[in-house]
């Protein structure tokens, strides 16, 4: 007796396909993992970059770049400050349950620029809280005078301390 359906043939085995990336001068794609460039890249199948080589070229590029942006960085700020800030008034700022500071930051420098003031009660204690607060745009040779709130010294008024030095 012979069955209607015929065998099924076997599987064909399973082929392992090589993993490959693309040349690192051309682009061209099917480069072995063991290799970085293709044959026509590299036909006298001359010694491949190492991949600590390529590591090495990537971490100088951004290396270099944090250089520069440091620079760049410096050449816009220069010739801002020093600054020189003190508090005028305080009093209670009760819709935040803090107290509105009344400083005057001054620009000596050449350039205009904005400082991080640190606001501490005084006399200053190692430890005792504080706040940061920033400060408006200052002109060069000018003064400006800002309210800022704090909250991380209570919200009775106290006599307060304003350190804008660029330390």
């Amino acid at each position: 007796m012979t069955s209607a359906n015929p065998p099924i043939p076997a599987p064909a085995p399973r082929r392992e396909v090589e993993p490959t990336h693309p040349c690192i001068r051309c682009g061209r794609e099917g480069v072995p993992a063991d290799a970085g460039l293709c044959e026509l890249c590299n036909p006298l199948e001359l010694s491949q970059p190492a991949a600590t080589q390529m590591h090495g070229i990537a971490a100088m590029g951004i290396l270099l770049f944090i250089v520069v942006l440091f620079v760049a960085g410096r050449a816009v700020i220069a010739g801002a400050g020093p600054f020189t800030g003190e508090v005028t008034g305080v009093g209670p700022a009760p819709a935040v349950d803090g107290l509105a500071v009344t400083l005057s930051v001054t620009n000596q420098g050449t350039n205009a620029g904005a400082i991080t003031c640190w606001i501490q009660e005084t006399p200053r204690r190692i430890g005792s809280p504080g706040q940061s607060v920033q400060s408006p745009l200052v002109q060069p040779g000018q003064s400006v005078t800002f309210t800022a709130v704090v909250t991380k010294l209570g919200s009775s008024p106290l006599p307060l301390d304003a350190d804008c030095s660029t330390q």
